[in-house]
């Protein structure tokens, strides 16, 4: 017996925006952290005032709200004015984050990456500061694109296609502290292999330590579970985009990627939830509804579970839609309950050729999944279908 899940069938219906819609027209690239002393979800992200719905790199905006109460949110203001972009955060406990960005995105040649620090209790912001990059040779100089380079160029690695004015993404992956208390990331750009970094301080200086060799447009984002690397990752294919792979000796070695079926160019995300792998991304087919005015089909996320080397095969655990878009994701554990964000658009600012031209980054939206577990999926043989029910459309 196969059965809808017993949720709302318009569960995206119950979600709450926390960006400032009155001063913000567009919201993009949102990365959130959560600190579990005081109950609070920061989340950081490139809003716009621009009337499109285009990707903004003016500034870099913090807003954070009890876990459990979005309405209540703040936002201020973190950096603006130097084409700041793809914004990072991570949590430093007892209500403190790091927030890191590039700037001078939209120029030519290497940008520095800088972050400053927020305090939930003082309600201040440190002053600015350089990323570093701890060298081989214990040398520590900025963390740049040339820098990037010359480690892929060093090791064989000569796949990559870098943009001028696209330095090192940061937002396409959400740094995770290890259970030796460091925290790991991947840097990439357009069309690069993948560096994997660690830090002993916060990412106020990162090391390199390996590369994945499969080449990445932008996003990569990975996670370890029982000691292996389970990763997922956009390439440039226009079908089945969005690639999955692992490593068992910590980067040193990778397997063949698995092309994930129907899915698309967006951002893809991983998260350990419940002791499981769970992987999340766009996709399109043919029944899924998709509407022509939001840009690039984005309005359908896929959920399911990783491990057994083909997630392909795995049982679908939610299928999100939304007429409106779902864009650039982004997910976050809680206790065992999944928390999800991302950009959206209801309405329409930008033309193309008198027609509307929606394109899903307006408002930011953020709303409590629950708990999905494979077990449960096992026992009950569940199908979970177009955004928790077929009338979501």
């Amino acid at each position: 017996m196969s059965f809808v899940m017993n949720w709302k069938p318009d569960i995206l219906d119950f979600s709450t925006q926390i960006n400032d819609g009155l001063t913000q027209t567009s919201g993009d690239g949102i990365n959130m952290v959560f600190d579990s002393k005081y109950g609070i979800m920061f989340c950081f992200y490139m809003p716009g005032m621009q009337g499109s719905y285009g990707e903004s790199r003016g500034r870099v905006c913090l807003t954070y709200f009890p876990a459990s109460q979005p309405a209540n949110a703040k936002t201020i203001d973190v950096a603006s004015g130097r084409a700041e972009y793809v914004p990072q955060i991570v949590s430093l406990g007892d209500g403190k984050v790091r927030m890191l960005y590039e700037i001078n995105s939209k120029s030519a040649g290497d940008h520095e990456i800088r972050y400053r620090d927020f305090d939930f209790l003082s309600q201040k912001l440190t002053e600015e500061k350089t990323v570093m990059l701890r060298q081989e040779n214990g040398s520590i100089v900025p963390l740049t694109q040339s820098r990037q380079n010359f480690y892929l160029e060093e090791r064989g690695f000569r796949n990559h296609q870098f943009r001028q004015t696209e330095q090192i993404n940061l937002c396409g992956h959400q740094p995770f502290r290890g259970e030796d208390g460091l925290l790991y990331g991947a840097i990439s750009t357009y069309l690069s292999e993948v560096i994997l970094y660690r830090s002993h301080d916060d990412l106020a200086t990162v090391e390199f330590f390996a590369v994945c060799p499969h080449v990445t447009q932008y996003e990569f984002d990975y996670k370890y579970l029982n000691g292996k690397i389970h990763a997922i990752f956009r390439t440039d294919r226009d079908v089945d985009a969005i690639s999955y792979t692992t490593s068992d000796d910590d980067g040193k070695t990778w397997s063949e990627p698995v092309h994930l079926k129907d899915s698309i160019q967006c951002r893809p995300r991983i998260v350990i939830h419940n002791g499981h792998v769970l992987l999340a991304y766009n996709y399109f087919n043919g029944d899924c509804g998709n509407r022509p005015l939001v840009q690039q089909g984005r309005t359908s996320v896929r959920m399911l579970f990783g491990e057994n080397g083909d997630p392909n095969t795995n049982t679908v655990v939610a299928d999100l839609y939304s007429k409106c878009g779902i864009v650039n994701i982004c997910l976050t554990d809680i206790l065992g309950e999944l928390y999800f964000a991302y950009s959206t658009s209801m309405l329409a600012l930008e033309y193309h050729n008198g027609n509307p031209r929606v394109r899903g980054k307006d408002a930011l939206r953020y709303v409590r999944l629950g708990d999905l577990t494979p077990e449960q999926y096992q026992t009950h043989n569940v199908v979970a279908d177009r955004a928790m029910g077929k009338n979501a459309q």
